[in-house]
């Protein structure tokens, strides 16, 4: 990749989260996705391999929004199989996953206002504030990482399993930080969620979602996927779509590409035949 410029690749983990974000010389990974068994979970099953694979040697920065196992399912994998430069999270730091660290990596606390740049390309926190940590009633979900994505090409936003609640937070503290072209949705396309306020001011072309086949919750509601139609967001499910990557650099369009259409082949079935069954 050029200086300045990004990929991201929504991974297909299942019913769960985990991206891969690259600029030139660095790697980001949000969430981990779930885990399956003792000894299996997507770190070492999928974003270990996939990062292997795309000659990405090791994890400057890991983000696991929040508690949730189809979020932080893989983290301890993933932490003992490739090297990583710190690790941030919502989880307190007496938490038992916390725990099991055993410092194998500086670790941070997601505050909103918080910045970094990797070549050229801006990171910012979001969410969580010290509202939203102090309130005790608060779901975990609410107090997901939001990561704001900047370059010169374009914006994406990664929120985590963030609710109502957060979202009318979002809104209120500065609509316009929130507008950006792809979108990751919130909590897998849930019905808690992606309230037309919300959706409105981040506008997206492209709206994201992780989730399971055919999985036991229903996501992404048929209802929550009207609202982005309504804006005229286009809609990639990692069910149907498989991965989903986008590279903003110049002179590149800013499409997604998908592993249902680029790793296809005649033996696969084709989730998309049933899309309209799915929602």
């Amino acid at each position: 990749l050029p200086e300045g410029a990004f990929r991201l690749t929504a991974l297909d983990v299942g019913q769960g989260l985990a991206v891969v974000i690259e600029t030139r010389h660095y790697t980001l990974v949000y969430d981990t996705g779930p885990r399956f068994t003792d000894t299996a979970d997507a770190g070492n099953r999928i974003i270990a391999p996939f990062l292997r694979a795309a000659g990405l040697p090791r994890i400057d920065g890991l983000i696991v929004s929040h508690q949730d196992i189809d979020h932080a399912g893989g983290m301890r994998s993933l932490l003992t199989t490739v090297p990583t430069g710190w690790f941030a999270s919502s989880l307190y730091a007496d938490h038992a996953i916390m725990a099991t660290l055993g410092g194998r990596v500086p670790l941070l606390g997601c505050n909103a206002g918080q910045q970094w740049t990797w070549d050229l390309v801006r990171f910012t926190m979001l969410h969580p504030t010290a509202v939203d940590y102090a309130d005790a009633r608060a779901k975990t979900n609410d107090r997901s990482c939001v990561v704001r994505i900047d370059s010169a090409f374009g914006s994406a936003l990664l929120t985590g399993d963030i609710e109502a609640i957060s979202e009318m937070r979002l809104v209120a503290r500065d609509a316009a930080a929130l507008r950006a072209q792809v979108m990751l949705v919130p909590h897998h396309g849930s019905r808690t969620s992606s309230t037309p306020a919300f959706i409105r001011a981040v506008g997206p072309t492209w709206a994201i979602v992780n989730n399971g086949y055919r999985n036991r919750f229903g996501h992404p509601r048929a209802e929550i996927m009207a609202r982005y139609r309504a804006v005229d967001s286009t809609i990639l499910r990692t069910d149907v779509d498989g991965a989903v990557s986008v590279t903003f650099a110049a002179g590149i369009p800013l499409t997604p590409v998908t592993a249902r259409k680029t790793g296809m082949r005649y033996w696969h079935d084709r989730p998309d035949l049933h899309a309209a069954a799915l929602e």
